[in-house]
């Protein structure tokens, strides 16, 4: 029935009851309705707004008589079952109560105006359903907007419908950079306002940060220098402002000169010749390469036909998206209906680009039909048509042949086994060139290929669960966004098909969490850490690492594999089934198989593995240590032989494997944190990687805490303080900080008794275990501790590593918990089965660990912890001096997921490496080896990826670009991660030619004459030397100088950013100054147009100051202040290269570094000097770096400048 007819029928009822009433003057006399309310009341569906539903109900109940009590058990009737639930789990004091009820219920499932909006806009007619019915449904939605709005006449009605039309054609940077308030701006002037206010702040940043600017010209930015600003008036004459915006843009567009072809209004990017010719010329260079290097003999191409377009397409497996150029794009779809899911592409330059936006289409390809997402590029980044990109080989093989290109799609096998479909592998996909015989070559992509987990046996393992109490363990469902509960309905209904989960009713209820993945999806998890306190631990012996790893020394070849979704292999108990209920939104559910986040779901899997593996395992066919599995062979053949029954039996149990992650008849495989390899084994170097590429100390505070590491183990040392004295010595106040070869072997030394025995246990099962973690900013470390039969604990491996870009932005207790969970995941193989603590100086950890509601990132961490069987210990910031190493000071690595992926495609083509991988089957001394299909070679105990020839250089200038180091620091971070031969000379080649390092770094050099040093007091404050700096790239805020202010005893360094070099900006900042130290007694200037000015002079005598001048053209008399800009300006260059107008930015963390850093002349830190005490200072490394870089040089140059100590060094100078 239609709902205007139920609202319809129910007036109808009341007016008929109301004028009986009014006619008998009787309530006794009404007739009530004889219309039952399951009749007239519309089944409420969860995706709807509940308060029509609600408003019917109360008509009818008021037109019924129905006493309110009783209004909630009937409202409970008449609405779907998980509602009712929602309803029974309020207080029993305020079940009953329809108003609490009908708030609770409006809070729920009552839309928002922007859902209303959404709906209105997406709204679909049902086949099943009239125009009426869509026309209602429509009008519907289009009230709960305008109303839920406030919109109530026809001027906010015009207003907002022109609103929803300026965002509908506003362009994806706009919508990005209002996002957080798109929604709530509905008013057509304001949004007019904000768009041409942002439109005025991007055009006064650099073009090339926008795409909607040409890349190339350095001279487009002048074109926004000066440019005008209109704002409304108080009047709000709208026509007047757009006009005046329409005049400035026209006149603009005018200015506009493209590089490409000379001619007016418009930039090369956008330039209709360059389109032409790229379509005539396919060797032109592109800005931007999006595809891989191809050879244009082995370039194969296909013609592609969508509708009535034909084009050539490229067939580029090595790009992971399909791409079309947008040119040839317009004949196929309109730009304004182009899906706005942007993609960020890059190639094998530095650029990036992003697409427009993609759009799917069929294409016929050898008789099939696929389905395509087409990503578009603009024309002149693209120098194909198109691009088919490896996301087809997820619906089709793709071969060559003497003809060309040929696609044949999958055939994929099928069974039904709790509905699953498993699909074939592709024989490509498997990596055979190792394998020395060619027999087995051919068999081995046979066997996986046809490996099928059939599922025809079952084991006697489930799982059963048992809790210490009886007390039911409920929470109530979370609340979720609608984008949110679509995602966990999709997934319930998947495991619902499949068999994992099943409806449920008890009384057993825990929340679920919602995880992000890496490819932005979303997965579904159980929050059972209440649930996990009332567990009883299920122990599952494991056996020691040194007898699995005994067991691998006599075997030349091994295979390893891993298997997919572990977890749900295994049945759960039915008894206990109930236990693992969890709730969300839209009902209540319980496993049939294993979930993740039970704490005992680990031990049961691996009971699961090891029943099914037994007879295998006691014939020495496969190794298991948890979810590990490896196949040691003496040869190929038995390999082979091995892994067929491996296969047949994993089969039989329906186990799925993971075939990319796994390695099939190597001769050097990693297992355990070991390196097997030839019949032997040895430590991983990852154990020890991050204690050997600790970086070489530069500063005291680094000296201090690399000694904190290795003093916490001083007692497995013998004579440390003996070795460690070089080090120790550098940490003395009266000593200066000099890092030469009694250091560095001491360093050195120290590095390598920490990653050997005594200091470095084997790790035992059963043994007191302990994981010390710490955190900062610039990364974090863990080392897992054991204790030894000596009683004490030793290290078992270190960990270590840099915080990404986005997790610095994390707060101290979010890096904590994030060095913990990585230190778990790094320590899994150890740590899974065994009792340990997590030693931390963190005190909330443990609270926030126990909270019910997390942020996201938080929630996922506490899952994953859920697994584990430890305890947390908070120990105080002091003794945990020993991890402050490895977490303020983590590894440096300089490569990425792409890098390595280009490094692996580069390899394979490149001759050099070629010639070096064919090393390593006939010479079993060669130090090169592969590792994951990449070619390493061992270097002093490191493994070091091979660059070949043609990717040298870019390395190279990866590593220097870091901070434009010194040459010898450049090699030093090449070396951590890389081999590159004849490094030295192509360092320097590459420096040599760095633009801006040749830029900043001025020739310098002795000067002739003699100082004449200026008499000065021996206390602090007393002598300024004051000079500006400039002019420099104008800021925001006009800033183009630096007024620098320097003490002449403490060297304390003032920077003041100001706007010019007039006495008015100087005295300015010096009043500032005189707010906290008062007055000097003189100050020290060259003769610039500020300080010969009257006012500057008039300030000096009326603050009782002494003013020096010193003489034109001999800077040197104000040389304390000369020698500060000589470091300040190289540096502020360097750290603003990219964007020069943000130098500003760096001044105040400069002023930092400068007044902490320990100075030669004086032997302390000027902050020291001046205060009394060491300043508090997040390390900044990067800009101390650049800072000492340049401070050694000009010391090195101009040592009879320097100063001794403080007043006594000072006056010997000046006596001579």
């Amino acid at each position: 029935m239609q709902k205007e007819e139920r609202e319809y029928e129910l007036e109808k009822l009341r007016i008929q009851a109301q004028r009986i009433a009014n006619i008998q003057n009787s309530a006794e006399n009404v007739q009530t309705p004889n219309k039952p309310i399951h009749e007239t009341f519309h089944k409420f569906n969860m995706q709807e707004d509940i308060s029509l539903n609600l408003t019917l109900f109360e008509r009818h109940a008021e037109l019924t008589f129905l006493p309110k009590k009783d209004w909630v058990q009937k409202l409970i009737g008449l609405i779907p079952i998980e509602i009712a639930h929602l309803i029974a789990r309020e207080p029993a004091d305020k079940c009953d109560d329809y108003d609490h009820v009908k708030d609770l219920l409006l809070q729920r499932f009552k839309l928002s105006p922007e859902k209303f909006r959404q709906l209105f806009l997406l709204h679909q007619k049902d086949d099943e359903k009239t125009w009426q019915d869509f026309q209602h449904e429509l009008q519907t939605y289009f009230d709960g907007w305008t109303l839920g709005l406030k919109v109530n006449t026809y001027d906010q009605l015009r207003e907002l419908i022109i609103a929803e039309y300026m965002k509908e054609k506003a362009p994806y940077d706009l919508r990005e950079h209002f996002l957080d308030e798109w929604s709530t701006i509905n008013s057509p002037i304001e949004l007019a306002k904000k768009f041409e206010d942002y439109e005025d702040v991007r055009r006064t940043i650099k073009p090339k940060q926008f795409k909607s600017f040409a890349k190339g010209s350095s001279n487009n930015h002048k074109y926004f220098q000066g440019q005008e600003h209109f704002h409304l008036g108080n009047n709000g004459n709208e026509k007047k402002y757009f006009q005046s915006k329409r005049t400035v843009y026209d006149k603009r567009i005018k200015q506009l000169t493209c590089s490409y072809c000379k001619g007016p209004g418009h930039y090369a990017v956008d330039c209709t010749k360059r389109s032409k010719d790229s379509k005539n010329n396919k060797s032109s260079s592109s800005p931007v390469q999006i595809c891989s290097r191809i050879s244009k003999e082995r370039i194969k191409t296909r013609k592609i036909t969508i509708g009535n377009k034909t084009f050539e397409a490229l067939i580029d497996t090595g790009s992971s998206v399909t791409l079309i150029r947008e040119d040839v794009s317009k004949g196929i779809i309109e730009q304004s209906k182009l899906s706005r899911d942007i993609v960020v592409l890059s190639g094998l330059g530095k650029y990036e680009v992003k697409t427009k936006g993609s759009f799917q289409r069929e294409i016929e390809l050898d008789g099939e039909i696929y389905s395509v997402t087409w990503h578009v590029v603009r024309t002149p980044y693209l120098e194909f048509q198109a691009v088919i990109g490896s996301d087809i080989l997820e619906q089709a093989f793709v071969g060559f042949d003497k003809k060309g290109v040929y696609f044949r799609k999958h055939e994929d096998k099928v069974w039904f086994m709790h509905t699953q479909v498993y699909e074939a592998r592709i024989e490509d996909e498997i990596e055979v060139k190792h394998v020395t015989n060619p027999r087995i070559r051919k068999e081995l992509p046979e066997l996986i290929n046809n490996y099928i987990p059939k599922k025809t046996e079952t084991t006697n393992v489930s799982m059963r669960i048992i809790l210490k109490d009886d007390v039911p363990v409920y929470q109530p469902a979370r609340r979720l966004s609608f984008p949110e509960n679509q995602a966990v309905n999709k997934q319930i209904d998947e495991w619902l098909d499949q068999g994992i989960v099943r409806q449920s009713s008890f009384e057993y209820a825990s929340p679920i969490v919602l995880v992000k993945k890496k490819d932005g999806t979303a997965r579904l998890c159980v929050d059972y850490r209440k649930l996990n306190r009332k567990l009883v631990k299920d122990r599952f012996p494991l056996p020691l690492i040194e007898d699995v790893l005994d067991k691998l020394q006599d075997a030349k070849v091994y295979s390893t594999l891993d298997l997919k979704n572990v977890f749900f292999h295994v049945e759960v108990n039915e008894d206990c089934k109930h236990f693992t209920s969890f709730v969300v939104p839209d009902g209540q559910f319980e496993f049939n198989k294993v979930p993740f986040g039970l704490s005992t779901s680990p031990s049961v899997f691996q009971r699961y593995v090891y029943s099914i593996f037994r007879e295998l395992m006691r014939k020495g066919i496969v190794i298991i240590y948890m979810d590990d599995l490896i196949i040691p062979a003496k040869d190929e053949d038995e390999g082979i032989e091995k892994l067929k029954k491996v296969f047949e039996v994993a089969s039989k149990y329906g186990l799925e494997i993971k075939f990319k992650k796994c390695q099939f008849l190597r001769r050097r495989v990693e297992f355990l944190d070991h390196v097997v390899e030839n019949g032997t084994v040895r430590p991983s170097v990852a154990k020890t990687i991050a204690v050997k590429k600790f970086p070489v100390p530069t500063t005291v505070k680094q000296v201090q805490r690399f000694l904190g590491l290795t003093g916490y183990f001083r007692k497995f040392i013998p004579a440390y303080s003996k070795i460690a004295k070089p080090l120790s010595d550098l940490i003395r106040s009266d000593n200066p900080f000099v890092f030469e070869q009694p250091q560095i072997e001491a360093f050195e030394k120290l590095k390598k008794l920490l990653t050997e025995s005594p200091v470095l246990s084997i790790f035992q099962q059963g043994k007191t275990t302990e994981l010390h973690t710490d955190a900062s900013q610039q990364g974090y470390g863990a080392v897992l501790l054991q204790e030894a039969e000596d009683g004490k604990l030793h290290p078992v491996q270190y960990m270590s590593k840099k915080t990404a870009p986005a997790e610095e932005k994390y707060s101290s207790y979010e890096l904590e918990v994030l060095a913990v969970v990585n230190a778990l995941r790094k320590f899994r193989t150890y740590l899974m089965g065994n009792h340990f603590k997590i030693i931390t100086d963190c005190s909330a950890f443990q609270r926030s660990m126990d909270k019910k509601d997390l942020v996201t990132r938080i929630a996922r961490w506490a899952l994953l912890l859920e697994e584990f069987d430890y305890e947390i210990v908070h120990r105080s910031g002091q003794r945990m001096q020993h991890m402050d190493a490895l977490s303020r000071y983590p590894v440096a690595i300089i490569t990425s997921d792409t890098l390595t992926a280009r490094l692996k495609r580069a390899q394979q083509e490149d001759e050099y490496t070629q010639s070096l991988r064919s090393m390593i089957g006939s010479n079993n001394d060669s130090d090169f080896f592969d590792k994951n299909e990449i070619l390493y070679k061992y270097v002093d105990g490191r493994e070091l990826i091979v660059v070949p020839r043609h990717m040298q250089t870019e390395i190279i200038k990866l590593a220097h670009e870091k901070g434009h180091f010194s040459a010898a620091k450049t090699e030093g971070v090449v070396k951590q991660e890389f081999f590159i031969p004849n490094l030295s000379k192509q360092v320097q080649n590459v420096i040599v030619n760095c633009v801006p390092c040749i830029l900043t770094n001025k020739k310098r050099g002795k000067k002739d004459g003699f100082l004449n040093p200026i008499p000065k007091e021996d206390v602090p404050l007393s002598t300024y030397h004051v000079d500006f700096i400039g002019p420099l790239p104008s800021t925001n805020k006009k800033y183009q100088h630096i007024l620098t202010v320097v003490d002449a005893f403490t060297k304390f360094t003032w920077l003041y950013p100001v706007k010019s070099t007039s006495a008015e900006d100087a005295l300015d900042k010096l009043k500032v100054q005189q707010k906290t130290f008062g007055n000097p007694k003189r100050i020290i200037t060259d003769r610039g147009s500020a300080f010969t000015s009257k006012a500057f002079g008039d300030y000096c005598t009326n603050e009782n100051i002494q003013h020096f001048q010193i003489t034109t053209g001999v800077p040197r008399g104000n040389g304390q202040v000369e020698r500060i800009h000589r470091t300040l300006i190289p540096v502020l260059t360097k750290l603003s290269i990219a964007d020069s107008t943000k130098w500003f930015k760096f001044v105040d963390p400069l002023q930092r570094i400068l007044n902490s850093t320990f100075n030669r002349s004086t032997k302390w830190s000027p902050f020291e000097l001046l205060i009394g005490v060491t300043m508090r200072n997040k390390e900044d490394l990067h800009l101390r770096d650049l800072l000492m870089e340049e401070m050694m040089e000009e010391l090195q140059e101009q040592r009879d400048e320097l100063r001794q100590d403080a007043k006594k060094n000072i006056q010997k100078i000046q006596a001579e």
